[in-house]
């Protein structure tokens, strides 16, 4: 049987909306939504917050799962890239005896998930697909996209595409954080979550594509849960 390493990427620090994880929303730590899920979810054999903040540290213990170590300096800074934090947690887990054949990323700043998307998900891997990602339908095609150049002159991204009517326009998609699933293997090779042949498990629920990177994308999203009826 595969085995599979769940890791929550939680820093400290956060500019755009400062102490984001351990931030109250919808009546609980931001943080703790995703930490939750992953403790629950039966396909995990491990979860691991990995984090520099002693706040959200404590939050995995009240959840059951005690951070066995704190994320050092340097992959707590702004520069510092999911995959290096993901491959640092499987490394200190090998170290401690412990191997993976893949691993699950979760970013907390996405807080809504549905266990049959993952389910999903670890039906593809178990038919050879190497990651999966989720995805949310793209609010704007990127054929109908351009670039700004001087004092405002306009180009397609795509020439030849920007006049397709809707009708005949491919399927698009945006990646969502609320669901990465790849072996680790191809992770160390390519060092990314979303490697050529990566395959997605669509979101198409609203609740889903909640990603909070802002002010604004916080107020959005308790919009939306009073609009879904999450919140009186």
């Amino acid at each position: 049987m595969s085995r599979t390493l769940a890791v929550i990427p939680a820093r400290a620090g956060s500019k755009r909306v400062p102490g984001k994880n351990t931030r109250i929303f919808a009546g609980k730590p931001l943080v703790q939504w995703t930490l939750e899920f992953a403790c629950a979810y039966q396909g995990f054999d491990e979860v691991l917050l990995s984090t520099d903040c002693e706040d959200s540290a404590v939050i995995a213990s009240v959840c059951g799962k005690p951070v066995p170590w704190m994320r050092p300096p340097e992959l707590a800074g702004d520069d510092a890239g999911t995959v290096d934090v993901v491959l640092h947690a499987l490394s200190e887990y090998q170290a401690r005896g412990q191997y993976f054949d893949r691993v699950a990323v979760l970013q907390p700043t996405t807080p809504f998930r549905r266990t049959d998307r993952w389910n999903e998900a670890y039906r593809l891997l178990e038919l050879g697909v190497i990651a999966v990602v989720g995805a949310s339908v793209a609010c704007q095609h990127p054929y109908w996209t351009y670039w700004i150049g001087n004092m405002g002159a306009m180009s397609p991204c795509f020439p030849g595409k920007s006049t397709l009517r809707s009708q005949d326009l491919p399927a698009a998609a945006t990646i969502n954080g609320a669901l990465y699933w790849i072996d680790v293997s191809v992770l160390r090779q390519a060092r990314t979550l979303t490697p050529e042949g990566v395959h997605a498990v669509l979101l198409d629920d609203a609740l889903e594509s909640i990603d909070i990177d802002t002010e604004d994308d916080w107020v959005h999203a308790e919009q939306a849960l009073l609009a879904a009826g999450v919140l009186k």
